[in-house]
């Protein structure tokens, strides 16, 4: 089943009282999200585990289903990966200096996607999962990107492959700035420029299709860093029943039925789903 997988890094945050107990997510207009949370899948994780040291490199890796016990990658080495066109980890003039890169495989996904950002160390993840970076003109991973270009390229980039992983920055960025209203301006822009396309295309594909919204980390607009703690996702299947979470925020989805608390758990989820399907021996719904 073909999936678009939308990394939304940084939308979201802790109850602030400057915001009456909500979050930038709570109280920023987001429609097509709230309407992905009413037809889709919601629910609540921890996307990095305890023992890995939190950032969003790990985030993403861990979301990915990236085994840590085969070592953290150096941010360093991930940022070089990126930007290079090599297909092979970076090598070291350092008499015994062994690269911290790995490769891993996405059951399913590996060898048939492609990675879109702005940031070169998600580039890097992405050559990891062996997915192909695609470049977008105009993505600068902060309010002035061209989200709607990202949107397009990840709709058209569907059309030839099974998996697409598009990280949109923009809200991660403004979160680490303190800047609470740049924050909400990055959500709703998500939300319109990026989940409303992807959604619309999604929902009229004539092909089993699903796309993913998760954040990939709590980023504190008030302390500007990452914070631990479970994080707000939702999976719609197009050919799915509704759900009916009522809007798309930490608090709304925490008890959904999505049921991935743990790191690496949706990804699971995703390559380990069959569609229903009609058996046409016994009239009735199969696996």
């Amino acid at each position: 089943m073909k999936t678009i997988f939308i990394i939304a890094g940084g939308i979201a945050d802790l109850p602030d009282p400057e915001l009456e107990g909500s979050t930038p997510l709570g109280i920023a207009e987001t429609p097509s999200l709230d309407a992905l949370a009413k037809c889709g899948c919601c629910g609540s994780l921890l996307a990095v585990d305890e023992e890995v040291p939190l950032t969003t490199a790990n985030a993403i890796l861990s979301l990915l289903g990236y085994d840590f016990s085969r070592g953290v990658p150096d941010p360093v080495e991930l940022e070089e990966f990126g930007a290079t066109d090599e297909r092979v980890a970076p090598a070291y003039d350092e008499p015994g200096r062994e690269s911290t890169l790995r490769y891993f495989v996405v059951p399913k996904f590996s060898g048939h996607g492609v990675v879109i950002s702005a940031m070169d160390f998600v580039k890097g993840i992405g050559k990891m999962a062996l997915l192909s970076p695609l470049e977008v003109e105009g993505a600068t991973g902060d309010l002035d990107s061209d989200l709607r270009a990202k949107a397009e390229a990840a709709i058209a980039a569907i059309e030839g492959h099974e998996f697409v992983l598009l990280h949109i920055d923009a809200a991660e960025r403004r979160g680490r700035m303190g800047d609470l209203k740049g924050k909400i301006e990055a959500i709703e822009r998500i939300d319109r420029d990026v989940i409303t396309p992807i959604a619309d295309y999604v929902w009229n594909a004539k092909v089993q299709m699903n796309m993913v919204v998760v954040s990939d980390h709590i980023t504190s607009w008030r302390m500007g860093r990452p914070v631990r703690g479970e994080v707000p996702a939702v999976v719609y299947f197009n050919d799915d029943l509704p759900y009916d979470t009522q809007s798309f925020d930490e608090a709304s989805v925490v008890d959904g039925p999505l049921g991935t608390p743990l790191p690496g758990d949706l990804i699971k989820k995703l390559i380990t789903f069959e569609p229903y399907v009609e058996d046409p021996k016994e009239g009735a719904i199969g696996i």
